[in-house]
């Protein structure tokens, strides 16, 4: 497997202050956060007057900071993940993990700089034999006797996990690359069955290793009681997600055993989600799940079927609530989110509090027949973490012309991390962006990621100023 290394490594600097929570208030004062209540901004939709929707206007325009380069050709950047350097003198050392399916894997710097790339394995015609979908990363994986970092991606080619070492003391100089394989030869295919077609909810047949139902979106969760680490995949055209446990097979390597699947219904308020009609989008559905992330306090797994909404899932119990708490609006004409959900991720405040952030994809561009929903499109949709996961409101990624950054459309993946961290001082944001050079009508291919500080958000969020809260540490959730 081919390593390709950045020939300088980025500039020491020591991590900057962390933001006091008792002078947030004052600081989103002084930072003219957006007005609004986060009640009266779920009202303020497409359909609402126009003095509600000029009332909960941002202050400013929500703007990435930084980029990574380009993907194009046979590389399409998808999932991206933060990893937190463990010594806060070394917070600059930090980095973002990103999956670019057959273009293999990507480490980035905080400023969207190429560190490290893990290029997809080829067969003799040329031809990858690795697509990694979707990437996540867990702390304190016990192996061999130690605790390690871990990142972890699905293969849809392989249909099986790729687990790497995340070594914090890495060197460029020293050609010593961050991430070091860690994948044991035993690692099982995640899905060598699917429903089958006659009997989805209870049958199985054999599953043909040929990437059309094997591995999808993933995310991890470390059981803070056990210690063990969990990896849940979802499966490619298949409205079916698994468990599986990641375990060290005693040779300082990674191997996975299977826990448990869930099966959810090919059917929603009527609809045959298995329905497809290329012609005409409205009519052509999937029970495709994609974007996962687990609260790694609560333990509960938010899972976004891609056409009908998210669901939750307690992995503490294995119950899964026998609806989405929230539906897109193929299903809700009031719902704030888009055909194709995906990307999910959570930011972490005190006491429970925070946001789950999911993307309102859409399918307004590309090649013809899209399908529109103005107001909907390319945005980010903000719930509360706690309690009913009540919906807030949304946001876009602008364009910032004075950097030559553009905007954000039908992201596919994203991350976001509270951590105090070089350059984002009250946390980062990052999505993947699916038109980087804002060509729409699918003759082009161009994506990548855009880092955003989470402040920017927090202050100028239509709804009203959102939490700024720096104390979660990811290593001891």
């Amino acid at each position: 497997m081919q390593r390709q290394y950045s020939s300088t490594p980025p500039a020491r600097r020591r991590r900057l202050p962390l933001l006091a929570a008792s002078t947030l208030a004052a600081w989103l004062a002084a930072c003219g956060g957006g007005g609004g209540t986060a009640e009266s901004a779920q009202d303020a939709g497409p359909g609402a007057p126009a003095e509600a929707q000029a009332q909960h206007a941002a202050v400013g325009p929500i703007q990435a900071s930084h980029e990574t380069p380009r993907e194009t050709g046979g590389a399409d950047m998808d999932d991206p993940a933060v990893w937190v350097h463990p010594d806060e003198d070394d917070a600059e050392d930090s980095l973002i993990v990103a999956a670019a399916k057959k273009g293999g894997l990507r480490v980035y710097d905080l400023k969207g700089r190429p560190v490290q790339t893990i290029a997809a394995q080829l067969d003799a015609e040329g031809e990858p034999l690795n697509r990694f979908n979707n990437v996540d990363v867990a702390y304190r994986f016990k192996l061999g006797g130690k605790h390690v970092d871990i990142a972890v991606a699905s293969d849809r080619i392989q249909d099986k996990l790729r687990v790497w070492r995340i070594d914090e003391d890495y060197d460029l100089d020293d050609g010593e690359p961050p991430l070091v394989d860690a994948t044991s030869a035993t690692m099982p295919r995640l899905f060598p069955t699917r429903p089958a077609p006659d009997d989805r909810e209870h049958g199985s047949v054999p599953n043909p290793n040929d990437g059309k139902h094997t591995a999808y979106g993933l995310a991890l969760y470390r059981d803070k009681a056990s210690g063990k680490v969990y990896a849940f995949v979802n499966q490619n055209n298949e409205a079916v997600i698994a468990q599986y446990e990641l375990v060290d097979d005693g040779h300082k390597k990674i191997s996975a055993r299977l826990v448990r699947e869930w099966r959810f219904p090919y059917t929603h308020r009527g609809q045959d989600l298995t329905q497809e009609d290329e012609n005409d989008p409205a009519r052509d559905f999937s029970p495709q799940f994609e974007g996962m992330v687990v609260d790694q306090q609560t333990g509960i797994l938010y899972a976004a079927q891609e056409d009908v909404g998210i669901w939750r899932i307690n992995v503490k119990t294995g119950v899964a609530e026998d609806r989405p708490f929230y539906e897109t609006r193929a299903f809700d004409p009031n719902s704030r989110v888009a055909r194709d959900v995906e990307g999910l991720t959570i930011y972490y405040a005190a006491g429970g509090k925070g946001y789950l952030l999911a993307s309102s994809q859409g399918k307004a561009h590309g090649e013809p027949p899209t399908q529109a929903t103005p107001g909907l499109d390319d945005t980010f949709v903000v719930f509360e973490r706690q309690g009913q996961n009540r919906l807030l409101g949304s946001f876009r990624v602008e364009p910032q012309a004075g950097k030559g950054i553009d905007g954000v459309q039908e992201s596919d993946g994203s991350d976001v991390s509270n951590v105090a961290l070089p350059g984002f001082k009250h946390g980062l944001f990052i999505a993947q962006d699916g038109y980087d050079n804002d060509v729409f009508d699918g003759s082009e291919t161009a994506t990548n990621l855009k880092l955003v500080p989470w402040d920017t958000i927090a202050t100028r969020f239509p709804g009203g100023p959102l939490t700024v809260d720096t104390g979660y540490n990811p290593r001891r959730p």
